[in-house]
């Protein structure tokens, strides 16, 4: 069995799900500009995902890197993408159902 190291991978991969959400200890924030907040940091999470395992794949094909590191980049990438693909759609289903109600 390979014993892998979190030194390997790229410092911009969040090691959770929970690690994409801002945590903070200033004061809490109205609820639609918090709501944005976590928005944003989930996009943002997505966006570093994705550039640290096109980073790691680009260093691959170069003939360097760790052929497991860029396959967990790149997993960790598609959970990324899938949890804001997501939020989108339950966004859009919460908006379409708010101006339902409102004809």
């Amino acid at each position: 069995m390979i014993a892998m190291s979190n030194a390997l991978a790229p410092a911009s991969i969040p090691a959770s799900i929970d690690a994409m959400v801002s945590r903070t200890g200033a004061a809490p924030a109205p609820q639609g500009a918090s709501f944005a907040a976590e928005l944003s940091a989930l996009t943002d999470g997505a966006a570093g995902a994705v550039t640290a395992a096109d980073s790691a794949a680009a260093a691959l094909a170069a003939g360097g890197g760790d052929i497991a590191a860029a396959a967990i980049a790149r997993a960790k990438a598609d959970v990324a993408l899938a949890v804001a693909s997501a939020a989108a759609t339950r966004v859009s289903q919460a908006v379409n159902s708010l101006l339902q109600t409102q004809a």
